[in-house]
């Protein structure tokens, strides 16, 4: 009695497109999150062999995922997803990370996946009045701990929920760098005129304060850790951005004590 071996299932170009969609969209929305690259390819992978790709190649830095896929009986796809923002939403990464794994173990129908990714694209990352309170408290504390007086500490906190407001308010016609540049020009303005007035004490503890809320410190030692990875492309490309917008922040507070004329 001679055996056969079972022959596989052709795919249809449009289910290879659905894999290789659904895994790049999980992988946007852990880069956007703030995931570290390695991790997005590595995720990308993982959920292409779960539903049954031959060869995977994946290339991702933080504003870029280029994908390709070839599935047994040899047909493929490529697709490609241009990153404009991220952020750190640690919460909603750890549901990108549940669902990948979810997705790896049980291999539910893509039409259900779709779903769920929807629910985590939809998911709260936090009400704005936790991150209000967090700028306030922040920059005020921070003003008191670089050596500034209580009324120091008052005046960077309201200057800090302003900086909270500002956060939350879309700039449609400016770029992010842009965005601080303005913010960083605002906070830099209100710290000189809250000593002007008599709030505060020492212009330069409440600009530290409120600097303290901008300086992207996080971006940076996530540049580190991308270099020390391996990454070098990405976290080359994440030291300049960091440094860039180190820039903005100075040259908003610079040009703000200029046109006040205040004195640190």
């Amino acid at each position: 009695m001679t055996g056969h071996l079972p022959v596989p299932t052709p795919y249809t170009g449009s289910e290879v497109d659905n894999i290789l969609r659904i895994a790049l969209d999980i992988g946007e929305g852990m880069l956007k999150c703030g995931a570290e690259v390695h991790r997005v390819e590595v995720t990308i992978e993982r959920i292409c062999r779960t539903y049954g790709a031959a060869h995977i190649d994946v290339f991702t830095i933080h504003s870029l995922i280029l994908a390709a896929v070839y599935m047994p009986d040899g047909s493929h796809s490529t697709q490609s997803r241009r990153i404009f923002d991220s952020s750190n939403y640690l919460s909603k990464l750890e549901l990108y990370n549940s669902l990948s794994r979810e997705i790896c173990q049980s291999k539910p129908p893509i039409s259900e996946v779709d779903e769920r990714i929807r629910a985590v694209k939809d998911s709260r990352v936090y009400p704005f009045i936790r991150s209000f309170f967090g700028h306030v408290i922040a920059a005020g504390s921070f003003a008191v701990f670089f050596g500034g007086s209580l009324r120091d500490g008052v005046a960077a906190a309201i200057i800090g929920a302003v900086v909270a407001l500002l956060n939350v308010i879309r700039f449609d016609y400016f770029n992010k760098m842009v965005k601080i540049l303005l913010i960083s020009f605002v906070a830099g303005l209100l710290s000189c005129i809250s000593v002007r007035v008599g709030l505060g004490e020492s212009m330069a503890m409440i600009a530290i304060g409120t600097i303290m809320l901008l300086i992207p410190g996080l971006s940076l030692g996530n540049a580190m850790r991308d270099l020390l990875g391996g990454d070098t492309l990405t976290g080359t490309l994440k030291a300049v951005q960091a440094v860039i917008i180190a820039l903005m922040i100075a040259i908003g507070y610079s040009l703000a004590i200029l046109m006040v004329g205040g004195g640190l």
